[in-house]
Parts: structure tokens; C-alpha cells; sequence
């Protein structure tokens, strides 16, 4: 049954009311938005400047880290030597292209046999490449850890070969680096006539790495000179049931 409006209602009864604004009686459309800009025009600037200067902080923030990494690239092409990539990579700690010029300070120093230096500035660039997550400068990073091993390695360091076996379990490196880490832990497990763990490191070339690897042929070399790593497969004992 539909309700009498003839009837009286209560006081506190506020359905139907409308608050009405006598401006905006007889406004027409754009009256009443010009009434409203009137009214909020201070809340509608302050926001939009908000939002604005917000928009230009980002850009300018944005272009100054594009010129100031122009500006580092063309400091690191500057350096001519390795005392002027020392004093760059000194100056910008911390940023990708220290630890690129840290490498190649790292790796001459190496090629003029130079060990123990080289091995500190390989840990130095590894620091650099700590937290890039771009693909290739993570393989920097690696490449880094490798070299620092190697090089421990071949100054006799107990426990360098440690480094090498984190970049060889590292699922994330390039096989190539990988790969490499795998082939010297089993030639060096050769040389100490510890045929298993050689072998155990040719199998997991194998597993772990692509069969079109660069180090396939020399894995295949490896195991051919050396008839040891051919682990033969143990005979079933004739008195247990071969399995259905």
C-alpha cells in the first residue's frame, strides 16, 4: 500500500529533502560551472600544481640520470690508462662502469702476471656489479667472481677453489662462464688423481649446461685422454631380482 504524503510526518523525518543554493536556481550549465570554479578554484590549482610539480620532478629527475650517465660514459672512455681507471673507479664506487674499469685493470694486471693485485681488483669489481639485474651486467658480475678464483687458484690460495664452484652451481650464470668454471674444477681434480670428482664435474656439464656449449669439445677431449673418468656402471648382482 502506497504511502499518504498528505499525511503529517514527524520533524525528524529528512526524506526528499534537497538543500538548495539560491545561486544555482535559475543558473544555466555553464553558469553553474563557472559558480563552481568560483568556489573550489583554490582546492582545483593547489591539486593540479601538485600533480604538475610532481610530473616535472620525475622528468627532470629522469634527464639527469640519462646526462649524468652520459657524462660517466664519456669520463670512462676518457681514462687512457690504469691508473686513470683506478682513480675513476675510485671516484664513482658503486656504479657499473667502476667495476668495468676495475676489470680491465683487474685483467692486465693478471696478463702482466701480476696475481695478487689482479685478485684484489676482481673482488673490487665484483663488489661494483652487486646489484645489477641486467642480464648482461650480472654476467660482468660473474665473470668478476671466475677471474678472482682463477687467479687465487694460480696464486695457491687454500679454499680459492670455492669460487670457482659457486659460479659453476650458479643456474643463473652464462654457460660459457659456467662451463668453463666446470672444465678446470676437473682438470684440477685430475691433477690431484681425484678421478671421482673430475668425473662428477664432466657429468654435470652434461646436465646443467646446453649440448652446443663452447666447452663440449673440450669436455669430449677430456674424457677420451682420460679413461678414468668412463666410470663403468656396476653389474647387477645375479642374486637380486632384476626389477619387472
Amino acid at each position: 500500500m502506497a504511502e499518504d504524503s498528505s499525511k503529517p510526518r514527524p520533524p525528524d523525518d529528512d526524506r526528499n529533502l534537497v538543500v538548495v543554493d539560491d545561486d544555482f536556481i535559475h543558473a544555466d550549465a555553464e553558469d553553474k560551472l563557472w559558480l563552481f570554479w568560483q568556489r573550489n578554484q583554490t582546492v582545483i590549482i593547489r591539486g593540479t600544481t601538485a600533480v604538475v610539480v610532481g610530473l616535472i620532478g620525475f622528468l627532470a629527475f629522469h634527464f639527469w640520470q640519462i646526462a649524468r650517465q652520459e657524462s660517466l660514459g664519456e669520463s670512462y672512455i676518457a681514462c687512457q690508462d690504469d691508473n686513470a681507471r683506478r682513480a675513476f673507479a675510485a671516484e664513482n664506487k658503486g656504479e657499473v662502469l667502476a667495476g668495468v674499469a676495475l676489470l680491465e685493470v683487474a685483467d692486465n694486471l693478471r696478463k702482466n702476471n701480476k696475481l695478487t693485485e689482479a685478485a684484489q681488483a676482481y673482488d673490487e669489481a665484483v663488489l661494483s656489479f652487486k646489484n645489477a639485474e641486467a642480464p648482461a651486467l650480472k654476467a660482468l658480475g660473474t665473470r668478476a667472481k671466475l677471474y678472482a678464483a682463477l687467479t687465487k687458484v694460480d696464486l695457491g690460495q687454500a679454499g680459492a677453489e670455492a669460487g670457482l664452484v659457486v659460479v659453476a652451481d650458479d643456474p643463473t650464470a652464462p654457460d660459457t662462464l659456467r662451463g668453463y668454471a666446470m672444465i678446470v674444477l676437473a682438470n684440477n681434480a685430475l691433477t690431484k688423481g681425484d678421478n671421482a670428482s673430475a668425473a662428477k664435474w664432466i657429468n654435470l656439464m652434461d646436465k646443467r649446461l646446453r649440448p652446443s656449449n663452447v666447452w663440449a669439445a673440450d669436455k669430449n677431449w677430456l674424457v677420451r685422454s682420460e679413461p678414468g673418468l668412463l666410470i663403468p656402471i656396476a653389474a647387477p648382482n645375479p642374486e637380486t631380482p632384476a626389477s619387472p
